[in-house]
């Protein structure tokens, strides 16, 4: 399968030849500031399987060098950035 990358701007602009290529079994990736955010795929392609966890996030953490990070807070830290200016 070919791979085309093409940004979001030029997707907008030309989203019937990008649509043309994923119709002829191509995969288009859509990058957004230079990283990929999704793919375009043939309908027919192969589907991708999530599997399921095989242990519970317990048994990871007594794993030597495991630690769960602290959630943060995005209102902490934005006020945190505005106090150091």
């Amino acid at each position: 399968m070919t791979m085309n990358t093409v940004n979001v701007a030029t997707l907008k602009e030309k989203l019937s030849y990008y649509l043309g290529l994923v119709k002829k079994g191509q995969e288009v990736v859509v990058t957004s500031h230079r990283h990929p955010v999704a793919r375009i795929l043939p309908s027919d392609a192969p589907t991708v399987r999530i599997l399921e966890p095989t242990r519970q996030v317990k048994d990871l953490l007594k794993i030597k060098g495991v630690k769960r990070r602290r959630s943060v807070s995005a209102v902490e830290t934005l006020l945190s950035d505005r106090r150091r200016r």
